[in-house]
């Protein structure tokens, strides 16, 4: 009977462990699974792809213009599908608040791939009550840079342009879908300005608001 009940506590406190964390290739999440870390960096840098181009007006911007620190490049929020190895529906969303009003005609976002389908839906989404709210803007990105390198951005736009209000609380969200559903992502933190602030994660289809350093992303209109 002791030997049974050995057993059973020891399988027990093995899927516990698997459940709280997931490695891959020298990445790993928190116990939690909402953070994602490289506990190498990548063999090399590469300059940034992005840069404000001429016409542009920048809505909202955290990415550092210096070359080599663009955003961090070991750590970031979890982005997961259903069937990826951290066995759970994780999404980010980060707010920003235009000045003035505008259209919002891009989306750049530093998201690094880990492992499964390579590709994420970004969306730009209206407030409610404090969280993300109803999709006005989405498109899918597909080909993202290996987590843990920096600084590569993934953007995509166009057309008229997305309107926004001055004042107004929007969200940039980063998730899974179903073509993505064994997608392992991360969301690299901004190093612009590391301070603790509250943006959205959804855990399994449910938002509520955590806290820490932005995302890094930024948000360009006419």
């Amino acid at each position: 009977m002791k030997k049974t009940l050995t057993l059973v506590l020891v399988s027990f406190l093995f899927v516990s462990l698997t459940a709280l964390a997931a490695s891959n290739n020298g990445i790993a999440t928190s116990k939690g699974g909402q953070m994602t870390t490289a506990t190498r960096g990548a063999t090399g840098f590469v300059a940034p792809t992005y840069l404000p181009r001429e016409g542009e007006t920048v809505i909202y911007n955290n990415l550092s213009n210096y070359p080599l620190g663009v955003y961090w490049c070991c750590s970031g929020w979890t982005i997961s599908g259903p069937n990826s190895p951290i066995g759970a529906t994780y999404a980010d969303a980060m707010p920003f608040t235009p000045a003035a009003n505008g259209k919002v005609n891009k989306i750049v976002v530093a998201v690094g791939y880990v492992t499964g389908t390579n590709g994420v839906t970004v969306s730009l989404n209206n407030d409610a009550g404090g969280l993300p709210g109803s999709v006005i803007g989405k498109f899918d990105l597909t080909g993202l840079p290996p987590f843990g390198s920096c600084c590569v951005v993934e953007s995509k736009g166009g057309g008229g342009g997305v309107a926004v209000t001055a004042g107004t609380q929007y969200w940039v969200v980063v998730q899974t879908s179903n073509k993505t559903a064994d997608t392992w992502d991360a969301w690299n933190e901004n190093d612009t300005n590391q301070t603790i602030q509250t943006f959205a994660f959804d855990n399994n289809g449910s938002w509520g608001l955590v806290s820490g350093v932005l995302g890094a992303f930024a948000v360009l209109g006419q």
